[in-house]
């Protein structure tokens, strides 16, 4: 009798076990966290998509500047090379 209690109890820790061990690999298949994890990477995707997009965006044209922006520079520019042909350079940096 006893021999045969500690079968039973064997065979029923070994079948809790293996339960365990089954439920443990395959998971709980909840279906909201899949459709998470997919709008996850398509989320991702689209987001790499945007990035590759704009870096191959601003590669491809050069920035530009308003045209009255650009125009005071240029007078900037014009008036700082005259300074430094005057030879008043050196009164640029301090």
């Amino acid at each position: 009798m006893k021999r045969y209690r500690k079968s039973i109890r064997r065979w029923f820790f070994t079948l809790v076990t293996t339960a365990l061990a089954v439920v443990t690999v395959l998971g709980c298949n909840d279906p909201m966290i899949s459709e998470m994890e997919t709008r996850h990477q398509e989320f991702n995707f689209t987001i790499e998509q945007e990035l590759q997009r704009s870096r191959n965006a601003s590669a491809l044209r050069p920035a530009s500047l308003p045209p009255a922006q650009a125009a005071d520079m240029e007078a900037e520019r014009r008036e700082l090379d005259r300074m430094i042909e005057r030879g008043e350079w050196q009164g640029l940096f301090n």
